[in-house]
């Protein structure tokens, strides 16, 4: 199976109870499958956890203006991409100015998509933990649960770093008494967090490290629970070389596994999907659930000669120079057709085109080039994000610097195939690893959370990692400042949970 989107059947559409736009829980259900009506076979338990991969893709929905995926939104934040095409709405423009609004339809799209998620969650993790004995295998049963619980952590993850204090919601709603939540403070939110993944790694202890059908796997669930315990050592919680133990002893297991490998070229990574060094990946078809990337991250204005189906629907999303400019001269990721590139084959065969400044090519997909339609994955866990996560977290518990072994194989690893005629250092520092991480992981929807955990940035003009506090990166019109770290609640969400104040 490529896809699990493509194994949803009308069954969730019956199942998915939740909420209207305006709320994670607006109204009293008018209609509710209770696991004594739906959880009476495996088809069903299966039908009801694929249910839940819809709100993983759901960063592709987007407004009428082009390229105004929620993807982009987050991307902008971080100030090192740039928008070609222009920002004609305020919600866009908001990103750049880091002046974002209680207003703004991303955050509302964000805080809803998550909480719908998280209600599609408890409903799906009461009907499994209510069932029958012997309606499924045990080990089916705890591998099916184990990913519920990580899906449930993962958007409660989300939600904490981008607002801090939410609303932990653990039991599915029946009626409006249980819309007007108290806030769950940061810590207790984390520690909920920390529990479910926990829980989902226990339950998955037998599961298999990966597999090619694009769910959740044991490998996603060590690989999310290191960065968990990496962002819990960090901002806000600061909770110190504890935790960053955990992270480097968990991302270690991984890298222990043998399952995982990075690929020997840039190119693998946009023809290869669900193995390798994909640990998880948002699952595309090109004709039932296409991916946007492709178009959003062509060039504008576009090329005078086509360079794919849909040249001129590009503009959404490009490196700032002074960000591209920031890599070595002979770094691999910055050679045309790597990460980035300059100059483009023409469709009609004509030669090459200059494209003037330049564009990411991360994402190219030679099938939407060709036919205007993408079906391509896209990264939520590479193998060389647990690798840099596994160096950074030893440098932290050794003061800053370690020469410990497996530690400095694992960022040589991800900076030997960038930069191949360097030498293995002895030692690696915090920021050398935070830097390897601003280039590699880049435009992945990585790098606004690494600056939230870190309050470090890379200062693109000296290549110095630098308080982010303070610092302006080239996309944006004014240094990040203590107000930019955490968006204002949702003014709509505000109106129906007057809990919700800072």
């Amino acid at each position: 199976m490529k896809k699990i989107v493509s194994n949803i059947s009308w069954l969730i559409a019956a199942m998915v109870i939740l909420t209207s736009c305006d709320s994670f829980l607006e109204e009293k259900p008018k209609t509710f499958l209770t696991p004594a009506f739906y959880f009476q076979n495996e088809n069903q338990v299966v039908a009801a956890v694929n249910g839940l991969y819809t709100f993983v893709g759901q960063i592709f929905n987007g407004d009428v203006e082009v390229n105004s995926q929620t993807l982009m939104f987050m991307e902008y934040l971080s100030g090192y991409g740039i928008r070609p095409r222009g920002a004609s709405t305020q919600d866009l423009a908001q990103a750049f100015g880091m002046n974002v609004a209680d207003n703004n339809i991303y955050v509302q799209r964000l805080w809803e998509t998550a909480y719908k998620a998280i209600e599609n969650c408890n409903s799906v993790i009461e009907g499994i933990e209510s069932m029958a004995d012997g309606i499924i295998s045990e080990n089916r049963k705890n591998e099916l649960l184990g990913e519920v619980y990580f899906l449930r952590a993962n958007n409660y993850f989300n939600l904490v770093r981008l607002w801090g204090s939410v609303p932990l919601k653990l039991t599915s709603t029946t009626d409006l008494s249980q819309v007007q939540i108290e806030l769950t403070p940061i810590e207790g939110v984390y520690a909920q967090i920390e529990s479910d993944m926990t829980k989902a790694s226990e339950l998955m202890k037998n599961s298999a490290w990966t597999n090619t059908s694009g769910r959740v796997t044991k490998g996603t669930v060590q690989s999310m629970l290191a960065k968990l315990y990496l962002t819990m050592a960090g901002f806000p919680l600061q909770k110190g070389n504890a935790y960053y133990q955990k992270a480097y002893e968990t991302a270690k297991a991984v890298y222990q596994s043998g399952v995982f490998r990075l690929f020997n070229t840039y190119a693998e990574l946009r023809t290869v999907e669900n193995s390798g060094e994909h640990i998880w990946q948002i699952q595309r078809q090109a004709d039932n659930a296409g991916s946007p990337v492709h178009n959003c991250m062509l060039p504008f204005p576009a090329p005078e000669k086509a360079i794919s189906a849909n040249s001129a629907m590009g503009g959404g999303l490009a490196p700032t120079q002074l960000f591209y400019n920031s890599y070595p001269a002979d770094d691999k990721r910055k050679q045309e057709k790597a990460f980035f590139y300059t100059e483009c084959e023409a469709q009609d065969g004509s030669g090459m085109v200059a494209l003037g400044a330049p564009f990411i090519y991360k994402f190219w997909d030679a099938g939407a080039a060709s036919t205007g339609k993408s079906g391509q994955n896209y990264p939520l866990l590479r193998y060389a994000d647990v690798l840099l996560m596994m160096a950074e977290a030893k440098a932290q518990v050794d003061g800053g610097t370690t020469g410990d072994t497996d530690a400095v194989n694992a960022y040589f690893a991800v900076r030997s195939r960038a930069l191949p005629s360097e030498t293995k250092p002895s030692s690696i520092t915090v920021n050398d690893v935070l830097k390897e991480r601003f280039l590699e992981m880049c435009f992945e929807g990585q790098t606004w959370y690494d600056l939230l955990r870190t309050r470090k940035a890379l200062h693109v003009n000296t290549g110095q990692i630098v308080n982010m506090l303070g610092y302006q990166t080239p996309g944006h019109v004014s240094a990040f400042k203590e107000a930019d770290l955490l968006f204002p609640y949702p003014v709509r969400e505000q109106r129906l949970n007057p809990n919700l104040k800072r």
